[in-house]
């Protein structure tokens, strides 16, 4: 921060050292970081506490004392506790305050706010978030724990880069420079860009090989088509699948399975469902041609290694968390697991520096719900259950939501 006079005049990032983290050059502020001045100079910034003084939804309100603030706020608290027990109380999900130590924002179980309702009790959990709910639940089953990405300067010995629904040109364009690692690892390998995505976005702009449009929410049928194709002409590594993997085909499913309850047979039409992914059945689901969907899978199949990844995207629909597993399967079928140049079918991966903060504690309170739900445990609490609504940690719900801390978000 530049200051003259009590005043910020501009933000510039740190330029010092010559840092390096694992082949990756150091951070620069992003756009967003170096206009901090012009926040905290708003107009429409809040400076002091403010009090709703008329009914909800007019907008009225009138400046309070901090003191007067802290009182409502604790005399509160104290009597919905009393009343209604811990579980009443809710820590909203909120990201503007990522980057913080004491003043980080998420999760909200890691912020200052959980030590002091862990200190008090207690509060009522959430799980999930609205980013990537359901590529994390999925490959959790996929991988057995969340599934990192290789770095995306690993790409420089990559021969083929295939990107469902992965647009860093317009999702990561900050300091982390993940654009830049694409084009200058794309540049020492040579590989080929692949880009399926329903828009043209600015990671491709002139830059891909080849653009795929699909219609949105069918990748994962894509996927059954492409791994008809491999499975079909034997384009995938046994080798891999017989020693790293279970559930692929009959002789590494468990012995407690159905029969052919397997992913092979569900692919050629062997399992329950009985209908073979050929291309051509996908073609009709995704919009994709057949003989685009074969050439697609015999290049995936046939040149490795290949870094195979998927934004967040794909995954932000009705039964997302298959069509999550569905594109990490491609990199699975081809072997590009765990070696350079590959990638587990995720997100390009990232670094981050831990350092020690202030403790949270544990929350004494075990239950949680699904962040998408919070609307509803205001409205249903009690009749919230785990089966129908997801509600962990215990049967029900006893109690709706009566206090909410919205921190940021």
């Amino acid at each position: 921060m530049h200051v003259v006079d009590g005043e910020i005049k501009y933000v510039e990032t740190d330029n010092t050292g010559d840092d390096n983290y694992d082949g990756l050059h150091q951070v620069r502020a992003c756009l967003r970081g170096r206009s901090m001045r012009r926040r905290v100079y708003n107009p429409d910034r809040l400076k002091y506490p403010m009090k709703r003084v008329g009914a909800r939804g007019e907008g009225k309100f009138e400046r309070i004392s901090w003191e007067e603030a802290y009182d409502i706020i604790a005399t509160n608290m104290q009597r919905l506790i009393k009343e209604y027990g811990n579980e009443s109380i809710y820590l909203n999900y909120g990201t503007g305050t990522l980057g913080g130590t004491m003043t980080r924002s998420w999760p909200p179980g890691n912020t200052l706010v959980a030590r002091l309702m862990n200190c008090c009790g207690g509060y009522l959990n959430h799980y999930g978030d609205y980013s990537s709910a359901q590529i994390a639940e999925g490959l959790n089953y996929t991988y057995g724990g969340w599934a990192d990405g290789n770095s995306p300067s690993d790409i420089e010995n990559s021969k083929l880069v295939v990107l469902f629904g992965n647009n860093p040109g317009g999702t990561r364009m900050s300091g982390g420079g993940v654009t830049y690692y694409l084009e200058q690892a794309r540049q020492k390998s040579n590989a080929r860009m692949i880009i399926i995505d329903p828009r043209y976005t600015d990671t491709g702009a002139g830059r891909e090989d080849e653009w795929i449009p699909i219609r949105p929410g069918t990748d994962a049928a894509l996927v059954n088509g492409l791994a008809y194709v491999m499975i079909t002409e034997n384009l995938v590594d046994q080798a891999f699948l017989d020693k790293y993997c279970v559930g692929y085909d009959e002789k590494t499913l468990p012995a407690s399975a159905p029969k052919n309850g397997h992913y092979k047979a569900y692919i050629l039409g062997e399992g329950p469902d009985g209908v073979a992914k050929t291309p051509e059945w996908a073609s009709q689901i995704t919009g994709v041609p057949a003989d685009k969907i074969i050439k697609l899978a015999r290049e995936i199949g046939s040149t490795k290694p290949a870094f195979i990844s998927q934004g967040w995207g794909p995954q932000r629909h009705a039964n997302g968390e298959i069509a999550t597993r569905a594109i990490s399967m491609l990199a699975i079928l081809t072997g590009n697991v765990g070696i350079n140049g590959g990638n587990s079918g995720a997100r390009e991966g990232s670094y981050s520096l831990p350092f020690v903060r202030m403790p949270t504690l544990e929350n004494p309170i075990q239950t949680s719900i699904s962040m998408f739900m919070w609307t509803d445990a205001i409205e249903r609490g009690p009749e919230m259950t785990a089966l129908r609504d997801g509600v962990r940690g215990k049967d029900k719900l006893d109690v709706p939501i009566k206090m909410i801390w919205n921190y940021a978000g």
